[in-house]
């Protein structure tokens, strides 16, 4: 029998945990460990077969961590046991260090500091950095944070709701290896094949539920019907089946257009966001995010899903 009021005050001190310490240090981080075990597999991947050895690899990892996850959860409902949890659950997702790496770049724009926005941006998104003027790295940073909002916070919640702490950790492993060989060019297009496809499965139902999450948020903070208007129309626009949800949701949001040169434009065709509205986006993605664990403890509260 699952102890819900265990596992709701588990989710409370791991989002404590996020909100007064941020992240771990790398010694002691489980995303960390998870790199290495995914780093020690691609260094002994086999020069043929590698797309077979790669489901393998894919399989053997979170399997890995499903393991963990249920190995703590099995650990009783004490003090020990409650701080275990919280911790891993906690390295699952990042509310804080991305929030705050968002605003601390859009201070940074406000300054003029350009090539500093730049340098820190490399580790913020997944492109060229060193050509964009303000606008398109407003942008960028606005994409990181729609886009983290489903892979960093609503898709390991949405497992841990589902599966407990062994969803949870499962899915941080499963975008972990996607993060680090799930690319269409080599030496990772065979062997990242299963890591990237079971990314795209993975967040294929928390990506569409974002979107209703950023509607209500944008109630307060943004156009809801803009949201929802430029989401429907543009989600498809980007390369992943999943991004483009909360990206055209947050770009709806605001009335600004999002722009990836030479890969996807959402929202308005030319209204260039500014530094300003970094903080916007940074308002919807965080009351988005309050929403999403509000409602969690909301179905625990209910007699039904008591089991």
């Amino acid at each position: 029998m699952i102890d819900i009021d265990f596992w709701l005050q588990v989710l409370l001190l791991a989002l404590l945990f996020d909100i007064l310490s941020g992240e771990p240090p790398a010694s002691i981080h489980p995303v960390v460990w998870m790199g290495k075990l995914i780093g020690l597999l691609v260094r002994h991947a086999p020069s043929r077969h590698r797309r077979l050895y790669g489901f393998f690899m894919a399989g053997f990892c979170v399997g890995a961590a499903a393991l963990a996850g249920w190995m703590i959860a099995s650990m009783g409902t004490g003090i020990v046991a409650l701080i275990a949890a919280a911790f891993f659950l906690k390295s699952s997702f990042s509310i804080r260090m991305l929030l705050v790496s968002a605003l601390s770049i859009k201070k940074d724009l406000e300054a003029g500091r350009i090539e500093k926005v730049r340098g820190d941006l490399k580790t913020f998104v997944g492109r060229d950095t060193s050509k964009l003027n303000e606008h398109q790295s407003a942008s960028a940073v606005i994409e990181s944070v729609a886009e983290s909002f489903v892979d960093g916070i609503l898709s390991p919640l949405f497992y841990f709701l589902l599966f407990g702490l062994p969803g949870a950790l499962a899915y941080r492993m499963a975008n972990t290896l996607d993060s680090m060989v799930g690319y269409k060019k080599e030496p990772y297009a065979e062997l990242g094949y299963a890591s990237a496809r079971l990314d795209d499965i993975a967040n294929f139902v928390p990506a569409r539920l974002s979107m209703a999450f950023i509607f209500m948020a944008s109630a307060l903070f943004g156009k809801p019907m803009g949201a929802a208007k430029v989401c429907f129309r543009d989600c498809y626009k980007t390369a992943s089946p999943n991004s483009g949800w909360s990206m055209a949701a947050v770009s709806g949001a605001l009335g600004v257009r999002l722009e990836k040169i030479g890969y996807h434009i959402l929202g308005e065709e030319y209204n260039a966001p500014e530094a300003f509205q970094i903080k916007k986006a940074v308002r919807i993605v965080g009351f988005s995010s309050f929403l999403a664990v509000a409602g969690i403890f909301l179905l625990g509260s209910v007699p039904l899903v008591r089991f």
